[in-house]
C-alpha cells in the first residue's frame, strides 16, 4: 500500500507544482498584455522620488525583476481565486484587440492621474470631516 501511495502524492505533488508554474507564467502574461507592470514601475519611481532615493541604472533591472518576483507570488492565490486558467486566456485575447491595447497603454497614465486626484480627493474629505469633530 506504501508503495502505491507514496509514488501517487509524489505525482500529484508535481502536477500541484506544474499547475502553479503556468498559471504563475499566464498571469505574467496577462499582467504584461494589461499594461501593470508599467503602473507598477511608475508606482515604483513615484516612490523613489517621494522617499529620496535613486536606483542606479546598472541595479534596476535585477531590483524591479526581485520586487515584481515577489509581487506575482502574492498575486497568484488572489487571481487563483477569481479567475480561471480559461478566464486569463480570453482576457489576454482581449488585450490584443484594438481597443484592449489602448486600455493597455492607458493604463499606467489613468493610474498616476487618478492616484493624484485621489490624493487631492482625500484632503478635501479630510477637512469635510474635521467639521464633525467640532
Amino acid at each position: 500500500m506504501k508503495k502505491v501511495l507514496l509514488p501517487l502524492i509524489l505525482l500529484f505533488s508535481l502536477n500541484s507544482i506544474n499547475s502553479q508554474e503556468n498559471y504563475k507564467s499566464l498571469l505574467i502574461e496577462y499582467m504584461t498584455a494589461q499594461g501593470q507592470f508599467e503602473t507598477f514601475n511608475a508606482t515604483i519611481d513615484q516612490m523613489g522620488t517621494m522617499m529620496g532615493v535613486t536606483i542606479k541604472d546598472e541595479d534596476r533591472e535585477e531590483f524591479t525583476n526581485d520586487v515584481m518576483g515577489s509581487l506575482i507570488e502574492l498575486l497568484v492565490p488572489v487571481y487563483q481565486k477569481h479567475f480561471t486558467v480559461e478566464d486569463l486566456k480570453d482576457a489576454i485575447q482581449m488585450y490584443k484587440t484594438p481597443i484592449g491595447k489602448k486600455i493597455s497603454e492607458k493604463t499606467p497614465i489613468i493610474a498616476q492621474e487618478t492616484m493624484q486626484a485621489s490624493m487631492q480627493w482625500g484632503m478635501e474629505l479630510s477637512q469635510k470631516m474635521q467639521k464633525y469633530l467640532e
